[in-house]
C-alpha cells in the first residue's frame, strides 16, 4: 500500500469551462505555472472544442504560445489538451501537444447530449484520432471514459456496460492511458472498487489507468481510496476541487489535489507535490471571477 502515486491536474480545462465571466489568459498561465512549481508534471491546459461550445476554452492556442514563453515553460510539465474530435487532435498536433484527452460517455444519453454522438460514432471518431496520433509520434493519446458509473439523464450505469466500452477503445488502441470517470460525483466507494478491480482483470500492461471523479455527494477521496486499494496509482485532481461539469446538471466540483496530497502523503505515499507551493495556486484560484471550488484543506486554512 506504500506505491507512489501520479496526479494529474485538470483544473485549467475541467475547472475553467465552467466559469462564465473570460479568464484572462495571463491568469491562466499564472495559475499552471504555480502548479507545475509545485510539483505537478501532467497538466490538461485546456482544449480544442468549438467557442460556441465552451467560450472559455477559445483563447487555446493563444494559452500555448504563452507557455511556452519564458524559463519555466511549458516543456516542465506533460501539456494536455482536450479533443473531442479529430479536427481537435489535427488542431493540437499542430500546436506541438504533448498529449490530446479524447473524452466520450459510456451513456449513451449523455454523449448524445455532450457531444452529440452516439457511442458507435464516438468510437469511430477515436479511429480516426488514433490515425493522427500515429501521424504525430511526438504525441500520445489518453481516452476518457465519461459517466462510466453513473450518468445525469439515464441513472446508474451498468457496469458491463462500462467494461464492454472499454474493451472496445483497447481494441482501437494500444498503449493508451484510459480514464474511469465519476462524472457526477455520484459514485460510491465499493462500486468504484469493484468496478476497477474488474477493468483490470480485463487490461493488460500496456494501458494506464487513471480515475477521474467529483466532489458532489462528498465521497471523492473515499472513492481515491477504492480506486487506489484496486491498484489505481494515476489520479485527476484540480486545485481548490475547481470544476463542475455544463454537461452534467448537479455535479460539483473535482477532487481537490491539495486534499489528495493530504490523504497520500498522511499515509506515506508519495506524491511529488509540494504542498506549500501548491498553495500559490489556490490563492490564485480564489482570485477568479465566477469560480465555483471546494476542497476541505482549503476552507480548513481560511476558517
Amino acid at each position: 500500500m506504500s506505491a507512489a502515486v501520479t496526479l494529474i491536474e485538470v483544473s485549467p480545462r475541467d475547472g475553467f469551462q465552467s466559469v462564465v465571466p473570460i479568464i484572462p489568459v495571463a491568469d491562466k498561465v499564472a495559475i499552471i505555472r504555480a502548479l507545475s512549481q509545485a510539483g505537478l508534471k501532467h497538466i490538461e491546459v485546456g482544449a480544442f472544442v468549438h467557442p460556441k461550445a465552451i467560450p472559455q476554452m477559445a483563447d487555446i492556442n493563444q494559452l500555448l504560445v504563452e507557455l511556452r514563453r519564458g524559463d519555466d515553460n511549458c516543456d516542465s510539465f506533460e501539456s494536455i489538451v482536450l479533443v473531442p474530435n479529430q479536427r481537435g487532435a489535427v488542431l493540437a498536433a499542430q500546436q506541438q501537444c504533448q498529449r490530446v484527452n479524447f473524452v466520450f460517455s459510456v451513456s449513451e444519453a449523455h454523449n448524445l447530449k455532450n457531444v452529440r454522438k452516439s457511442v458507435d460514432q464516438s468510437l469511430q471518431e477515436l479511429r480516426a484520432v488514433q490515425q493522427v496520433i500515429e501521424k504525430n509520434p511526438q504525441m500520445q493519446l489518453r481516452v476518457s471514459l465519461a459517466t462510466s458509473f453513473d450518468c445525469p439523464f439515464a441513472g446508474a450505469v451498468d457496469p458491463q456496460r462500462c467494461l464492454d466500452v472499454l474493451a472496445q477503445v483497447t481494441d482501437i488502441c494500444v498503449n493508451v492511458q484510459i480514464a474511469l470517470c465519476d462524472t457526477t460525483g455520484r459514485a460510491h466507494p465499493f462500486k468504484v472498487e469493484q468496478l476497477f478491480s474488474k477493468a483490470f482483470e480485463q487490461l493488460d500492461n500496456s494501458h494506464q489507468v487513471i480515475f477521474h471523479c467529483h466532489d458532489t455527494y462528498g465521497m471523492a477521496i473515499a472513492n481515491v481510496a477504492a480506486a487506489y486499494r484496486s491498484g489505481v496509482r494515476f489520479f485527476d485532481t484540480a486545485v481548490a476541487g475547481f470544476g463542475g461539469c455544463p454537461f452534467a446538471p448537479g455535479a460539483s466540483g473535482n477532487v481537490a489535489t491539495e486534499d489528495v496530497v493530504y490523504f497520500f502523503e498522511s499515509a506515506g505515499i508519495s506524491t511529488g507535490i509540494d504542498s506549500e507551493k501548491l498553495r500559490l495556486a489556490i490563492q490564485l484560484a480564489e482570485k477568479i471571477e465566477g469560480a465555483q471550488l471546494g476542497g476541505a484543506i482549503r476552507l480548513l486554512n481560511r476558517n
